[in-house]
This record gives structure tokens, sequence and C-alpha cells, in this order.
């Protein structure tokens, strides 16, 4: 995952999986929420890019 491998995140494991995060600097950020969101409909899917979720998670790198 991108925000591991290339911002120097870290994993932190849940026992449901949806609920387990991923901490970018002093941000923690829940991947498997936000895209069972995002995949819920099929018009936000549209609206929202997985790259945006990047680029934003990459301005909270520290």
């Amino acid at each position: 995952m991108p925000l591991v491998r290339r911002l120097g995140g870290t994993w932190v494991l849940r026992a449901k999986m949806e609920e387990s995060q991923v901490r970018v600097g002093k941000r923690v950020w829940l991947p498997f929420l936000r895209a069972r969101r995002y995949l819920q409909s099929r018009q936000a899917l549209l609206d929202y890019s997985l790259t945006q979720f990047f680029h934003e998670a990459e301005r909270y790198r520290s």
C-alpha cells in the first residue's frame, strides 16, 4: 500500500480488518472504511479518486 511504502506509514491492525489503520506522521487513516464508504455508491466512486486520497495523505506526512 502506497501509504505505508512510499510515505513511511505503519499499519495498526485491528480485529476487524475494516477498522485497521495506517499511521502517517501524526495522522491516522482508515483506508478500508474509506474505500467501503466510497464503493457503496457508484456516483461517489466516480466523484472521488484514490489518487486524490493518496495526495491528501502525502501532505500530512511529517
